[in-house]
């Protein structure tokens, strides 16, 4: 093993050298600082609020118009295949990094940094090396601004320290850590499949086919809607009984180092294990079946519970109103808009007999389970990759290469 060194980046080998994230990129800026007029095309403008882990999800992204498009373009606010792109504003701020291998050609807002490397240095690995907690950490403290709203200012990510190490180097430790990449993202996809199955045999049966002489339930009286804590209310004690608290940012991009923390002295039914129903009943409307760590529930989520019905029922249902729901929220929007407890007793329900429900129970409960299963592998796969980041890019454990690729 090589002798360390102490660097503005933690402990690296003696044999590594760091210059800056400007000199090894041909292009370094970001996207758009002004927003056109939003136009129904299919000409994409896309923000942070679009980025996911390793992707845009273009399902709510902005449209604009042809002309202002092709300007934008010119105006290199378009990224191409292999630039890193990098959320550089908000409250994601340095949360979202990947390299861009999408078919959809975009352009960007200028809370998005582009970074194209130039040749001889890999961008899959430079983008999982600023993901790292070493380097998270240093842009952090030196570069993010801004108390209400976090960003970083494009210049500054020019002083960024990054290392400079042999190409196939770079490469085969990038194909370790894209390789539980590409196992997490197919675990998603197959979750993603399940779940639209389960949404079509649902709306087939109790929209398409539902049967008259089934009963009319409330959405409240078939489960309980268990809102969450104030919990600033209830810091943590110690370093042993705390566990983060889960808000809505949460639900949607999981547990991080900012996590608010809370402490495990609560009633037990305001702690949330994997595999629960959690439904955001203000701000952003949303149901899902948490896939994270054990947390605390906070206020402005409700855990989904019932003694009488399936998990699978009482999920669906929820969905299904989701949408009214969201409508109902935009009305009695004033600062943030919500639902009410009066939105849960008007929201109706369609409970079969309960033979039927047993035989529906069947087919439901086997495509849930593998729901969960795959939440659980996709969980112990990010452990793994998040446990190897940061010491394949610190040096800490080497990996073989081959001199001939």
């Amino acid at each position: 093993m090589s002798e360390w060194i102490e660097t503005e980046i933690g402990r690296v080998p003696s044999d590594w050298e760091l210059t800056t994230l400007g000199a090894i990129c041909s292009v370094l800026t970001d996207g758009a600082h002004f927003s056109p007029k939003e136009t129904k095309t299919n000409y994409y403008m896309a923000s942070v609020k679009d980025m996911r882990y390793n992707h845009f999800d273009f399902a709510d992204c902005k449209t604009i118009s042809k002309g202002d498009f092709s300007n934008l373009v010119e105006n290199n606010c378009s990224p191409i295949y292999g630039d890193i792109l990098i959320s550089k504003d908000g409250a994601n701020c340095l949360d979202l990094i990947f390299v861009y291998k999408q078919s959809q050609k975009i352009v960007l807002l200028s809370s998005i940094a582009i970074a194209r490397l130039k040749k001889g240095y890999d961008p899959d690995f430079y983008r999982y090396f600023l993901l790292s907690p070493d380097i998270q950490s240093t842009m952090r403290n030196n570069y993010v601004s801004g108390s209400a709203i976090p960003r970083v200012v494009l210049k500054d990510f020019k002083n960024v320290p990054v290392p400079i190490l042999e190409l196939n180097y770079q490469k085969s430790i990038a194909s370790i850590l894209s390789s539980l990449d590409d196992k997490i993202d197919l675990l998603h996809r197959q979750n993603a499949t399940l779940e639209k199955m389960a949404e079509t045999l649902f709306r087939q049966w109790f929209v398409e086919e539902a049967k008259k002489d089934w009963d009319s339930k409330s959405l409240s009286s078939i489960a309980d809607f268990l809102n969450g804590l104030a919990c600033q209310k209830f810091p943590p004690k110690n370093d042993f009984g705390k566990l983060p608290v889960l808000k809505i940012k949460e639900l949607s991009s999981g547990i991080t180092e900012n996590s608010d923390w809370a402490t495990t002295e609560v009633k037990p039914e305001y702690i949330v294990k994997n595999g629960d129903v959690i439904f955001a009943w203000s701000a952003s409307l949303m149901v899902k079946i948490w896939d994270g760590q054990d947390c605390i529930l906070n206020q402005h989520l409700f855990k989904v519970t019932s003694d009488d019905y399936p998990k699978w029922f009482y999920f669906l249902w929820c969905k299904h109103h989701l949408d009214e729901f969201i409508g109902k929220a935009a009305s009695h929007a004033t600062t943030m808009g919500h639902i009410k407890r009066g939105d849960l007793d008007e929201a109706l329900v369609l409970v079969p007999s309960e033979d039927e429900l047993k035989e529906m129970t069947l087919i439901f409960q086997p495509i849930l389970d593998k729901f969960i299963s795959n939440n659980n592998q996709i969980r112990t796969l990010t452990d793994l990759r998040d446990t190897l980041l940061p010491k394949l890019m610190s040096g800490e454990v080497r990996v073989e290469t081959n001199k001939n690729e």
